[in-house]
Protein backbone atom coordinates (compact mmCIF):
# COMPACT_ATOMS: atom_id res chain seq x y z
CA UNK A 1 0.00 0.00 0.00
CA UNK A 2 2.95 2.67 0.91
CA UNK A 3 4.32 1.36 -2.15
CA UNK A 4 1.49 2.43 -4.19
CA UNK A 5 0.99 5.89 -2.51
CA UNK A 6 5.17 6.77 -3.37
CA UNK A 7 4.66 6.04 -6.87
CA UNK A 8 1.56 8.20 -7.23
CA UNK A 9 2.87 10.97 -5.17
CA UNK A 10 4.82 12.13 -8.49
CA UNK A 11 2.23 11.75 -11.02
CA UNK A 12 -0.25 13.59 -9.06
CA UNK A 13 2.50 16.36 -8.78
CA UNK A 14 3.58 16.41 -12.35
CA UNK A 15 -0.79 16.86 -13.46
CA UNK A 16 -0.89 19.13 -10.28
CA UNK A 17 1.97 21.34 -12.44
CA UNK A 18 0.35 20.89 -15.92
CA UNK A 19 -3.36 22.03 -14.13
CA UNK A 20 -1.35 25.34 -12.04
CA UNK A 21 0.73 26.08 -15.01
CA UNK A 22 -2.64 26.53 -16.84
CA UNK A 23 -4.75 28.21 -14.53
CA UNK A 24 -2.23 30.78 -14.04
CA UNK A 25 -1.09 31.33 -17.11
CA UNK A 26 -4.51 31.73 -18.75
CA UNK A 27 -6.40 34.20 -16.33
CA UNK A 28 -5.69 37.25 -18.63
CA UNK A 29 -5.59 35.52 -22.47
CA UNK A 30 -8.17 37.16 -24.94
CA UNK A 31 -9.96 35.17 -27.05
CA UNK A 32 -8.07 33.87 -29.96
CA UNK A 33 -9.18 33.91 -33.38
CA UNK A 34 -11.04 30.87 -33.54
CA UNK A 35 -12.30 30.50 -29.96
CA UNK A 36 -15.58 32.62 -31.13
CA UNK A 37 -16.49 29.59 -33.81
CA UNK A 38 -16.32 26.99 -31.48
CA UNK A 39 -17.99 28.56 -28.80
CA UNK A 40 -21.42 29.60 -31.00
CA UNK A 41 -20.63 25.75 -32.58
CA UNK A 42 -20.96 24.43 -28.96
CA UNK A 43 -24.08 27.00 -28.51
CA UNK A 44 -25.74 25.23 -31.06
CA UNK A 45 -25.08 21.63 -30.27
CA UNK A 46 -26.32 22.48 -26.93
CA UNK A 47 -29.43 24.32 -28.28
CA UNK A 48 -30.25 20.91 -30.46
CA UNK A 49 -28.77 22.30 -33.49
CA UNK A 50 -25.81 21.05 -35.52
CA UNK A 51 -26.48 22.80 -38.85
CA UNK A 52 -23.06 24.58 -39.78
CA UNK A 53 -22.22 28.17 -40.05
CA UNK A 54 -18.25 27.24 -40.34
CA UNK A 55 -16.29 24.80 -41.85
CA UNK A 56 -14.34 23.12 -39.29
CA UNK A 57 -16.57 23.46 -36.05
CA UNK A 58 -17.41 19.83 -34.34
CA UNK A 59 -19.81 18.66 -31.47
CA UNK A 60 -16.85 18.20 -28.81
CA UNK A 61 -17.22 22.21 -28.69
CA UNK A 62 -20.16 21.33 -26.58
CA UNK A 63 -17.96 20.24 -23.04
CA UNK A 64 -16.70 24.62 -23.31
CA UNK A 65 -20.32 25.69 -22.85
CA UNK A 66 -21.16 23.57 -20.42
CA UNK A 67 -19.70 25.86 -17.77
CA UNK A 68 -21.08 28.59 -18.83
CA UNK A 69 -24.85 27.59 -19.49
CA UNK A 70 -24.68 25.76 -15.59
CA UNK A 71 -23.89 29.12 -14.83
CA UNK A 72 -26.59 30.33 -16.36
CA UNK A 73 -29.02 27.55 -14.85
CA UNK A 74 -28.26 28.20 -11.18
CA UNK A 75 -28.33 31.55 -11.40
CA UNK A 76 -31.25 32.44 -13.55
CA UNK A 77 -30.53 36.31 -13.55
CA UNK A 78 -27.54 36.14 -15.33
CA UNK A 79 -28.14 37.05 -18.93
CA UNK A 80 -27.21 34.71 -20.92
CA UNK A 81 -25.52 35.20 -24.24
CA UNK A 82 -27.29 35.12 -27.64
CA UNK A 83 -25.36 33.80 -29.99
CA UNK A 84 -26.91 34.43 -33.59
CA UNK A 85 -26.08 32.59 -36.98
CA UNK A 86 -24.04 34.65 -39.37
CA UNK A 87 -22.37 34.22 -42.71
CA UNK A 88 -18.71 33.43 -42.05
CA UNK A 89 -16.64 35.68 -43.50
CA UNK A 90 -19.33 38.51 -43.12
CA UNK A 91 -17.16 41.30 -42.49
CA UNK A 92 -20.06 43.90 -42.21
CA UNK A 93 -20.82 42.60 -38.49
CA UNK A 94 -18.84 42.61 -35.39
CA UNK A 95 -18.01 38.58 -34.37
CA UNK A 96 -17.15 40.42 -30.72
CA UNK A 97 -20.89 40.57 -29.89
CA UNK A 98 -21.65 37.00 -29.88
CA UNK A 99 -18.58 36.60 -27.73
CA UNK A 100 -19.06 36.64 -23.67
CA UNK A 101 -17.28 40.12 -22.51
CA UNK A 102 -16.10 38.63 -19.24
CA UNK A 103 -13.04 36.99 -19.58
CA UNK A 104 -13.59 34.84 -16.33
CA UNK A 105 -16.75 33.53 -18.71
CA UNK A 106 -14.41 32.54 -21.24
CA UNK A 107 -12.06 31.15 -19.01
CA UNK A 108 -14.60 28.51 -17.31
CA UNK A 109 -14.97 27.11 -20.90
CA UNK A 110 -11.18 26.59 -21.28
CA UNK A 111 -10.39 24.53 -17.57
CA UNK A 112 -12.66 22.01 -19.46
CA UNK A 113 -9.92 21.27 -22.20
CA UNK A 114 -7.66 21.85 -19.60
CA UNK A 115 -9.18 18.54 -17.76
CA UNK A 116 -8.86 16.75 -21.30
CA UNK A 117 -5.22 17.51 -21.17
CA UNK A 118 -5.06 15.98 -17.90
CA UNK A 119 -7.00 13.15 -19.64
CA UNK A 120 -4.34 12.94 -22.26
CA UNK A 121 -1.30 13.33 -19.95
CA UNK A 122 -3.00 10.44 -17.56
CA UNK A 123 -2.84 8.02 -20.79
CA UNK A 124 0.64 9.54 -22.27
CA UNK A 125 1.98 8.31 -18.76
CA UNK A 126 -0.18 4.95 -18.76
CA UNK A 127 0.72 3.68 -22.67
CA UNK A 128 4.61 4.21 -21.69
CA UNK A 129 4.18 2.55 -18.25
CA UNK A 130 2.86 -0.31 -20.34
CA UNK A 131 5.65 -0.60 -22.91
CA UNK A 132 8.59 0.68 -20.99
CA UNK A 133 7.92 0.26 -16.85
CA UNK A 134 7.27 3.15 -14.21
CA UNK A 135 10.11 5.27 -14.75
CA UNK A 136 9.59 5.47 -18.22
CA UNK A 137 6.00 6.29 -17.43
CA UNK A 138 6.90 9.32 -15.59
CA UNK A 139 9.52 10.65 -17.99
CA UNK A 140 6.95 10.76 -20.71
CA UNK A 141 4.57 12.51 -18.77
CA UNK A 142 7.53 14.78 -17.88
CA UNK A 143 7.75 15.62 -21.38
CA UNK A 144 4.03 16.19 -21.71
CA UNK A 145 3.60 18.49 -18.90
CA UNK A 146 6.59 20.63 -19.74
CA UNK A 147 5.98 21.43 -23.39
CA UNK A 148 4.91 24.85 -24.09
CA UNK A 149 2.83 23.51 -26.98
CA UNK A 150 0.40 21.09 -24.84
CA UNK A 151 -0.02 24.03 -22.35
CA UNK A 152 -0.74 26.92 -24.30
CA UNK A 153 -3.49 24.98 -26.47
CA UNK A 154 -4.66 23.13 -22.88
CA UNK A 155 -6.26 26.23 -22.31
CA UNK A 156 -8.28 27.54 -25.71
CA UNK A 157 -11.98 26.43 -26.69
CA UNK A 158 -10.55 25.26 -30.05
CA UNK A 159 -10.49 21.21 -30.67
CA UNK A 160 -6.63 21.10 -31.47
CA UNK A 161 -6.37 19.29 -27.82
CA UNK A 162 -9.35 17.47 -27.88
CA UNK A 163 -8.49 15.48 -31.46
CA UNK A 164 -4.58 15.17 -29.69
CA UNK A 165 -6.23 14.07 -26.60
CA UNK A 166 -9.07 11.40 -28.30
CA UNK A 167 -6.68 10.25 -31.03
CA UNK A 168 -3.88 9.33 -28.73
CA UNK A 169 -6.37 7.77 -26.92
CA UNK A 170 -8.19 5.52 -29.53
CA UNK A 171 -4.81 4.52 -30.89
CA UNK A 172 -4.25 2.99 -27.19
CA UNK A 173 -7.28 1.38 -27.69
CA UNK A 174 -6.78 0.02 -30.59
CA UNK A 175 -3.00 -1.57 -29.32
CA UNK A 176 -4.80 -3.26 -26.86
CA UNK A 177 -7.68 -4.68 -29.20
CA UNK A 178 -5.04 -6.00 -31.62
CA UNK A 179 -3.20 -7.41 -28.78
CA UNK A 180 -5.42 -9.52 -26.56
CA UNK A 181 -8.44 -9.60 -29.26
CA UNK A 182 -12.08 -10.42 -28.04
CA UNK A 183 -15.21 -8.46 -28.65
CA UNK A 184 -15.27 -6.42 -25.74
CA UNK A 185 -12.02 -4.75 -26.83
CA UNK A 186 -13.29 -4.34 -29.96
CA UNK A 187 -16.54 -2.70 -29.02
CA UNK A 188 -14.57 -0.42 -26.50
CA UNK A 189 -11.81 -0.02 -29.04
CA UNK A 190 -14.27 1.29 -31.48
CA UNK A 191 -16.23 3.51 -29.67
CA UNK A 192 -13.32 6.00 -28.65
CA UNK A 193 -12.28 5.75 -32.95
CA UNK A 194 -16.17 6.66 -33.00
CA UNK A 195 -15.75 9.45 -30.06
CA UNK A 196 -12.80 10.69 -32.09
CA UNK A 197 -14.50 11.88 -35.34
CA UNK A 198 -16.70 14.32 -32.88
CA UNK A 199 -13.43 16.25 -32.46
CA UNK A 200 -11.68 17.19 -35.66
CA UNK A 201 -11.45 16.08 -39.52
CA UNK A 202 -8.07 14.99 -38.73
CA UNK A 203 -9.49 12.17 -36.71
CA UNK A 204 -10.67 10.64 -39.72
CA UNK A 205 -7.46 9.79 -41.17
CA UNK A 206 -7.54 7.32 -37.86
CA UNK A 207 -9.08 4.93 -40.13
CA UNK A 208 -6.42 4.40 -43.04
CA UNK A 209 -3.61 4.50 -40.37
CA UNK A 210 -5.52 1.66 -38.02
CA UNK A 211 -5.70 -0.49 -41.67
CA UNK A 212 -2.26 0.23 -42.24
CA UNK A 213 -1.51 -1.18 -38.82
CA UNK A 214 -3.63 -4.46 -39.24
CA UNK A 215 -2.01 -4.85 -42.40
CA UNK A 216 1.56 -4.67 -41.11
CA UNK A 217 0.70 -6.79 -38.07
CA UNK A 218 -0.70 -9.58 -39.60
CA UNK A 219 1.44 -9.84 -42.68
CA UNK A 220 3.55 -12.45 -41.43
CA UNK A 221 1.04 -14.62 -40.57
CA UNK A 222 -0.75 -14.46 -43.81
CA UNK A 223 2.45 -14.87 -45.99
CA UNK A 224 2.83 -18.00 -44.24
CA UNK A 225 -0.45 -19.65 -44.81
CA UNK A 226 -0.43 -18.18 -48.03
CA UNK A 227 2.70 -20.16 -48.97
CA UNK A 228 1.43 -23.25 -47.18
CA UNK A 229 -2.07 -22.79 -48.79
CA UNK A 230 -3.92 -23.09 -45.58
CA UNK A 231 -7.15 -21.17 -47.98
CA UNK A 232 -9.71 -22.10 -44.65
CA UNK A 233 -7.48 -20.34 -42.19
CA UNK A 234 -6.88 -17.55 -44.83
CA UNK A 235 -10.85 -17.65 -44.85
CA UNK A 236 -11.08 -17.59 -41.16
CA UNK A 237 -8.65 -14.29 -41.19
CA UNK A 238 -11.19 -12.41 -44.01
CA UNK A 239 -14.27 -13.40 -42.11
CA UNK A 240 -12.82 -12.13 -38.39
CA UNK A 241 -10.98 -9.16 -40.59
CA UNK A 242 -15.03 -8.68 -42.21
CA UNK A 243 -16.45 -8.55 -38.96
CA UNK A 244 -14.76 -6.39 -36.89
CA UNK A 245 -14.27 -3.82 -39.50
CA UNK A 246 -18.31 -4.06 -39.72
CA UNK A 247 -18.33 -3.49 -36.03
CA UNK A 248 -15.94 -0.80 -36.12
CA UNK A 249 -17.75 1.61 -39.16
CA UNK A 250 -21.33 0.87 -37.45
CA UNK A 251 -20.09 2.47 -33.96
CA UNK A 252 -18.76 5.11 -35.77
CA UNK A 253 -21.56 5.67 -37.63
CA UNK A 254 -24.19 5.54 -34.61
CA UNK A 255 -21.56 8.00 -32.71
CA UNK A 256 -21.13 10.71 -35.50
CA UNK A 257 -24.98 10.55 -36.11
CA UNK A 258 -25.48 10.93 -32.26
CA UNK A 259 -22.56 14.05 -32.15
CA UNK A 260 -24.60 15.89 -34.84
CA UNK A 261 -28.01 15.03 -33.66
CA UNK A 262 -28.89 12.64 -36.64
CA UNK A 263 -29.11 15.80 -38.81
CA UNK A 264 -31.04 14.80 -42.05
CA UNK A 265 -29.09 11.25 -42.00
CA UNK A 266 -29.98 8.71 -44.83
CA UNK A 267 -30.56 11.82 -47.35
CA UNK A 268 -29.81 10.70 -50.86
CA UNK A 269 -26.36 11.65 -52.17
CA UNK A 270 -27.13 14.09 -55.01
CA UNK A 271 -28.81 16.82 -52.44
CA UNK A 272 -25.60 17.33 -51.31
CA UNK A 273 -23.81 20.64 -52.73
CA UNK A 274 -20.72 19.92 -52.74
CA UNK A 275 -17.65 22.57 -53.29
CA UNK A 276 -14.72 20.38 -53.88
CA UNK A 277 -14.40 18.82 -56.52
CA UNK A 278 -12.98 15.39 -55.09
CA UNK A 279 -16.70 14.98 -53.43
CA UNK A 280 -18.32 16.51 -56.51
CA UNK A 281 -16.25 13.63 -58.64
CA UNK A 282 -17.82 11.00 -55.81
CA UNK A 283 -21.52 12.37 -56.54
CA UNK A 284 -21.64 12.30 -60.39
CA UNK A 285 -20.00 8.73 -60.53
CA UNK A 286 -22.92 7.70 -58.31
CA UNK A 287 -25.35 9.71 -59.69
CA UNK A 288 -27.09 6.88 -61.27
CA UNK A 289 -27.29 5.10 -58.07
CA UNK A 290 -28.25 7.93 -56.00
CA UNK A 291 -27.14 5.94 -52.82
CA UNK A 292 -28.79 7.33 -49.07
CA UNK A 293 -25.76 8.77 -46.88
CA UNK A 294 -25.79 7.51 -43.54
CA UNK A 295 -23.91 10.24 -41.98
CA UNK A 296 -25.50 13.36 -41.15
CA UNK A 297 -25.47 16.22 -42.97
CA UNK A 298 -23.55 18.88 -41.52
CA UNK A 299 -20.63 16.21 -40.77
CA UNK A 300 -20.34 15.63 -44.06
CA UNK A 301 -20.66 19.19 -45.30
CA UNK A 302 -18.10 19.94 -42.67
CA UNK A 303 -15.69 17.70 -44.57
CA UNK A 304 -16.50 19.00 -47.66
CA UNK A 305 -15.62 22.45 -46.97
CA UNK A 306 -12.71 21.59 -44.93
CA UNK A 307 -11.22 20.16 -48.44
CA UNK A 308 -12.60 23.14 -50.17
CA UNK A 309 -10.94 25.71 -48.23
CA UNK A 310 -7.74 23.80 -48.03
CA UNK A 311 -7.72 23.68 -51.39
CA UNK A 312 -8.19 26.78 -52.62
CA UNK A 313 -7.21 28.84 -49.56
CA UNK A 314 -10.42 31.00 -49.27
CA UNK A 315 -10.87 30.50 -45.34
CA UNK A 316 -7.01 30.62 -45.07
CA UNK A 317 -5.71 33.60 -46.89
CA UNK A 318 -1.73 33.34 -46.89
CA UNK A 319 0.85 31.49 -44.72
CA UNK A 320 3.91 32.41 -43.98
CA UNK A 321 7.64 30.88 -43.44
CA UNK A 322 10.86 32.57 -42.35
CA UNK A 323 10.16 36.31 -43.71
CA UNK A 324 8.20 34.40 -46.61
CA UNK A 325 4.45 35.25 -47.34
CA UNK A 326 2.46 33.25 -49.88
CA UNK A 327 -1.33 33.59 -51.12
CA UNK A 328 -2.88 30.14 -50.53
CA UNK A 329 -4.74 28.83 -53.63
CA UNK A 330 -5.17 26.62 -55.99
CA UNK A 331 -1.99 26.72 -57.63
CA UNK A 332 -0.34 26.58 -53.98
CA UNK A 333 0.71 23.51 -52.77
CA UNK A 334 2.18 25.28 -49.33
CA UNK A 335 5.55 25.07 -47.86
CA UNK A 336 7.36 21.48 -48.27
CA UNK A 337 8.71 20.53 -44.62
CA UNK A 338 7.01 23.66 -43.17
CA UNK A 339 6.65 21.25 -39.52
CA UNK A 340 9.99 20.47 -39.37
CA UNK A 341 10.56 24.04 -39.44
CA UNK A 342 7.81 24.68 -37.18
CA UNK A 343 9.17 21.85 -34.95
CA UNK A 344 12.82 22.96 -34.97
CA UNK A 345 11.85 26.37 -33.31
CA UNK A 346 9.09 25.24 -31.28
CA UNK A 347 9.46 22.81 -29.32
CA UNK A 348 11.97 22.81 -26.28
CA UNK A 349 15.85 22.14 -27.90
CA UNK A 350 15.96 19.42 -24.47
CA UNK A 351 12.58 17.53 -25.93
CA UNK A 352 14.55 17.14 -29.44
CA UNK A 353 17.43 15.75 -27.88
CA UNK A 354 15.26 13.10 -25.83
CA UNK A 355 13.57 12.50 -29.04
CA UNK A 356 16.89 11.72 -31.05
CA UNK A 357 18.67 10.39 -28.48
CA UNK A 358 15.30 7.62 -27.53
CA UNK A 359 15.42 6.81 -31.73
CA UNK A 360 19.22 6.18 -31.31
CA UNK A 361 18.66 4.04 -28.39
CA UNK A 362 15.78 1.94 -29.68
CA UNK A 363 17.88 1.41 -32.88
CA UNK A 364 20.68 0.40 -30.73
CA UNK A 365 18.65 -2.17 -28.74
CA UNK A 366 16.18 -3.17 -31.27
CA UNK A 367 16.55 -6.75 -30.02
CA UNK A 368 14.76 -5.98 -26.85
CA UNK A 369 11.93 -4.96 -28.50
CA UNK A 370 9.02 -6.31 -30.67
CA UNK A 371 8.11 -3.51 -33.33
CA UNK A 372 5.30 -5.31 -34.76
CA UNK A 373 3.45 -5.52 -31.16
CA UNK A 374 4.34 -2.08 -29.93
CA UNK A 375 5.90 0.94 -31.23
CA UNK A 376 4.30 0.04 -34.51
CA UNK A 377 0.87 1.91 -33.15
CA UNK A 378 3.25 5.16 -32.00
CA UNK A 379 5.19 5.11 -35.05
CA UNK A 380 2.16 4.84 -38.14
CA UNK A 381 -0.08 8.07 -37.06
CA UNK A 382 3.72 9.47 -36.16
CA UNK A 383 4.87 8.70 -39.64
CA UNK A 384 1.58 9.32 -41.87
CA UNK A 385 0.70 12.66 -39.89
CA UNK A 386 4.17 14.00 -40.74
CA UNK A 387 4.58 12.90 -43.70
CA UNK A 388 1.10 14.28 -44.52
CA UNK A 389 1.41 17.78 -42.75
CA UNK A 390 4.65 18.58 -44.40
CA UNK A 391 4.30 17.70 -48.20
CA UNK A 392 -0.01 17.33 -48.81
CA UNK A 393 -1.78 19.85 -46.52
CA UNK A 394 -2.18 23.37 -47.18
CA UNK A 395 -3.33 25.04 -44.53
CA UNK A 396 -0.21 25.48 -42.44
CA UNK A 397 -1.52 27.98 -39.95
CA UNK A 398 0.63 26.89 -36.90
CA UNK A 399 2.34 24.00 -34.67
CA UNK A 400 -1.61 22.94 -33.25
CA UNK A 401 -2.44 20.92 -36.01
CA UNK A 402 0.70 19.14 -35.43
CA UNK A 403 0.33 18.72 -31.83
CA UNK A 404 -1.47 15.11 -32.53
CA UNK A 405 2.01 13.09 -33.01
CA UNK A 406 3.78 14.95 -29.94
CA UNK A 407 2.13 12.56 -27.26
CA UNK A 408 3.25 9.37 -28.98
CA UNK A 409 6.46 10.58 -29.55
CA UNK A 410 6.47 11.67 -25.62
CA UNK A 411 5.50 7.55 -24.85
CA UNK A 412 7.59 6.35 -27.15
CA UNK A 413 11.24 8.70 -25.33
CA UNK A 414 9.80 6.81 -22.55
CA UNK A 415 12.33 3.77 -23.42
CA UNK A 416 15.63 6.05 -22.53
CA UNK A 417 14.76 4.95 -19.17
CA UNK A 418 13.88 1.10 -19.54
CA UNK A 419 17.04 0.84 -17.31
CA UNK A 420 17.27 3.83 -15.09
CA UNK A 421 18.44 1.55 -12.16
CA UNK A 422 21.58 0.96 -14.22
CA UNK A 423 22.48 4.16 -15.22
CA UNK A 424 25.73 5.33 -13.51
CA UNK A 425 26.24 9.21 -11.49
CA UNK A 426 27.24 10.98 -14.16
CA UNK A 427 24.55 10.00 -16.60
CA UNK A 428 22.28 10.61 -14.24
CA UNK A 429 22.96 14.07 -13.38
CA UNK A 430 23.25 14.78 -16.91
CA UNK A 431 20.18 13.86 -17.60
CA UNK A 432 18.82 15.93 -14.30
CA UNK A 433 20.45 18.78 -15.61
CA UNK A 434 18.54 18.42 -19.23
CA UNK A 435 15.24 18.31 -16.94
CA UNK A 436 16.42 21.46 -14.92
CA UNK A 437 17.07 23.06 -18.42
CA UNK A 438 13.68 22.06 -20.21
CA UNK A 439 11.85 23.74 -17.00
CA UNK A 440 13.42 26.78 -16.80
CA UNK A 441 13.09 26.84 -20.37
CA UNK A 442 9.36 26.57 -20.48
CA UNK A 443 8.87 28.89 -17.71
CA UNK A 444 10.90 31.67 -18.81
CA UNK A 445 7.76 32.30 -21.38
CA UNK A 446 5.16 32.37 -18.26
CA UNK A 447 2.35 33.06 -18.95
CA UNK A 448 2.81 33.83 -22.26
CA UNK A 449 3.10 29.60 -24.05
CA UNK A 450 1.50 30.25 -27.29
CA UNK A 451 4.60 32.19 -28.06
CA UNK A 452 6.96 30.21 -27.16
CA UNK A 453 10.20 29.65 -29.25
CA UNK A 454 13.27 27.78 -27.94
CA UNK A 455 16.82 29.32 -27.74
CA UNK A 456 17.59 28.75 -31.16
CA UNK A 457 15.70 32.21 -31.51
CA UNK A 458 18.04 33.71 -28.91
CA UNK A 459 16.15 37.07 -29.74
CA UNK A 460 12.50 36.91 -28.73
CA UNK A 461 11.66 39.99 -30.41
CA UNK A 462 13.06 38.35 -34.15
CA UNK A 463 10.79 35.29 -33.70
CA UNK A 464 8.54 36.95 -36.19
CA UNK A 465 11.11 35.94 -38.77
CA UNK A 466 10.64 32.85 -38.68
CA UNK A 467 6.89 32.06 -38.04
CA UNK A 468 3.87 33.71 -37.38
CA UNK A 469 -0.35 33.36 -37.30
CA UNK A 470 -1.06 31.13 -34.24
CA UNK A 471 2.70 30.04 -33.77
CA UNK A 472 3.11 33.24 -32.15
CA UNK A 473 0.42 35.96 -32.87
CA UNK A 474 -3.86 34.73 -32.23
CA UNK A 475 -5.13 37.46 -30.71
CA UNK A 476 -4.82 36.22 -27.51
CA UNK A 477 -2.72 39.22 -25.33
CA UNK A 478 -5.54 42.24 -25.70
CA UNK A 479 -5.25 42.42 -22.50
CA UNK A 480 -1.61 42.83 -22.18
CA UNK A 481 -1.46 45.84 -25.04
CA UNK A 482 -4.16 47.27 -23.00
CA UNK A 483 -2.00 47.50 -19.84
CA UNK A 484 0.82 48.25 -21.85
CA UNK A 485 -0.85 51.21 -23.26
CA UNK A 486 -2.18 52.44 -19.98
CA UNK A 487 1.41 52.64 -18.84
CA UNK A 488 2.76 54.55 -22.18
CA UNK A 489 -0.45 56.44 -23.45
CA UNK A 490 1.66 57.98 -26.25
CA UNK A 491 1.83 54.84 -28.23
CA UNK A 492 0.36 54.60 -31.20
CA UNK A 493 -1.03 51.25 -32.07
CA UNK A 494 -1.08 49.82 -35.89
CA UNK A 495 -0.64 52.87 -37.00
CA UNK A 496 -2.20 53.61 -40.91
CA UNK A 497 0.93 54.97 -42.41
CA UNK A 498 4.34 55.46 -41.46
CA UNK A 499 4.40 57.63 -37.95
CA UNK A 500 7.18 58.82 -35.73
CA UNK A 501 7.29 57.96 -32.00
CA UNK A 502 6.56 55.17 -30.10
CA UNK A 503 4.99 52.65 -32.45
CA UNK A 504 3.03 49.57 -31.38
CA UNK A 505 2.58 46.73 -34.19
CA UNK A 506 0.76 43.19 -33.86
CA UNK A 507 2.86 40.74 -35.65
CA UNK A 508 0.59 38.99 -38.24
CA UNK A 509 0.23 42.75 -39.16
CA UNK A 510 3.68 43.59 -39.49
CA UNK A 511 4.38 40.36 -41.83
CA UNK A 512 1.04 40.60 -43.62
CA UNK A 513 -0.93 37.70 -42.53
CA UNK A 514 -3.38 39.43 -40.96
CA UNK A 515 -4.42 41.45 -44.46
CA UNK A 516 -2.80 39.84 -47.33
CA UNK A 517 -3.96 41.78 -49.96
CA UNK A 518 -2.34 44.99 -48.13
CA UNK A 519 1.03 42.75 -46.82
CA UNK A 520 3.24 46.01 -48.08
CA UNK A 521 1.71 48.23 -45.28
CA UNK A 522 3.98 47.73 -42.77
CA UNK A 523 7.16 47.11 -45.13
CA UNK A 524 8.48 50.74 -44.15
CA UNK A 525 8.86 49.28 -40.56
CA UNK A 526 10.33 45.32 -41.42
CA UNK A 527 13.02 46.92 -43.69
CA UNK A 528 14.00 50.05 -41.68
CA UNK A 529 13.84 49.13 -38.23
CA UNK A 530 14.24 47.21 -35.62
CA UNK A 531 11.69 46.05 -32.62
CA UNK A 532 13.18 47.62 -29.09
CA UNK A 533 10.83 45.88 -26.67
CA UNK A 534 7.75 43.42 -27.26
CA UNK A 535 4.36 43.13 -25.46
CA UNK A 536 3.60 39.26 -24.13
CA UNK A 537 5.82 38.75 -27.73
CA UNK A 538 2.67 38.80 -29.90
CA UNK A 539 3.13 42.91 -29.98
CA UNK A 540 6.31 44.62 -30.83
CA UNK A 541 7.35 48.12 -29.64
CA UNK A 542 9.46 50.23 -31.95
CA UNK A 543 11.20 53.75 -31.15
CA UNK A 544 11.41 55.84 -34.25
CA UNK A 545 12.57 59.42 -34.61
CA UNK A 546 11.16 62.36 -36.78
CA UNK A 547 14.86 62.01 -38.18
CA UNK A 548 14.69 58.70 -38.87
CA UNK A 549 11.29 58.56 -40.75
CA UNK A 550 12.37 61.37 -42.91
CA UNK A 551 15.50 59.32 -43.97
CA UNK A 552 13.08 56.58 -45.28
CA UNK A 553 10.66 59.44 -46.61
CA UNK A 554 13.56 60.53 -49.15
Amino acid sequence: MTSKVLQSFPIILLLSALLIMNILSVRHNTETTDEFKHFGYGSRILALDSNRFSDSEMPFSIFNIIPYRLKIFLQPQSKPVEYKVIPYHDKDINLDMYFPKDIEEINRGRYVTVLFSLLLAFFVFKWAKELYGFFAGLFSLLLYVFDPNIIAHSQLMTTDLYATCMITIATYYYWQFLKSGGWRKAFLSAVILGLSQLTKYTSTYLYPIFFLISFIKFIPQLSVLIKRKALRKLWAYFKNFLKYTILFLLVSCIIINIGFLFNHTMIPLNEYKFKCRFFQCIQSNLSALNPFVPLPYPYVQGLDWVKYNERTGESIGSIYLLGELRLVNSDFKGFPGYYFCAFLFKVPIVIQLFILSSIFVYVWKRQKYNFLQNEMFLFAPILFFTVYFNFFYRCQIGIRHFLIIFPFLYIFCGNLLTTWSGWNLKVKTVFSLLITYLILSVFSYFPHYLSYFNELVWDRKQAYKILADSNLDWGQDGWYLWRYTQKHPEAIVNPESPVAGKVIVRVNHLVGISDPKNSEKYKWLRDNFKPVDHVAYSYLVYEISPEELKKINK
